[in-house]
């Protein structure tokens, strides 16, 4: 069973990190899916945590596709499984792949100077009828180089400023797991 907790690193409290203050005293969006944490300390003594091996479980980034774009990189060390991904951006032309049920689009920046790939597979639902041009928000896990398998996908219809909001939260865990990283 998943624990559903924000996780920002180490520690849960948004109100010690340095860009924290901007925001002021109000409660952060949710951000990260957290398996429960565990610490294995790998030492005879108690309270030595420079040697432990911290055990976040998944956790889910919210970005445009540019950011998406960027993370992917900079987390390639982490198995792609452990991160969930949302991306909102342009759909471009959706295109049947090699097999009847692979459908393959590209979700392009507002600005359409950067893009990801993404492949939806129409096993256990249909891929719902968005027109190009529509800004979507595409929920899923990467898959090699710039390459999005995409589980869900949806028109946003609310206001973008608070994706925006959200992505910033989701720059924040970047840093603490690069930070952080063992």
């Amino acid at each position: 069973m998943m624990d559903y907790s924000i996780s920002g690193g180490p520690s849960s409290s948004n109100s010690h990190h340095p860009y924290g203050r901007s925001l002021g005293h109000q409660p952060m969006p949710a951000l990260a899916l957290s398996t429960p944490s565990t610490v294995h300390n790998h030492s005879n003594k108690p309270n030595d945590e420079s040697k432990a091996v911290i055990d976040e479980g998944k956790k889910l980034l919210v970005g445009s596709v540019k950011q998406v774009a960027r993370w992917c990189r900079l987390l390639s060390f982490l198995e792609p499984t452990k991160i969930i991904y949302q991306v909102f951006g342009v759909m471009d032309l959706v295109k049947t792949g090699s097999n009847k049920c692979e459908k393959i689009f590209c979700l392009r920046s507002e600005q359409k100077k950067s893009g990801i790939v993404c492949v939806f597979y129409e096993i256990d639902r249909k891929m719902p009828n968005i027109s190009k041009g529509t800004l979507v928000l595409c929920t899923g896990h990467v898959k090699g180089k710039n390459k999005l398998q995409v589980f869900t996908i949806r028109e946003i219809h609310e206001d973008k400023a608070s994706f925006d909001r959200i992505s910033l939260v989701s720059h924040w865990t970047i840093n603490d797991i690069l930070i952080y990283k063992v």
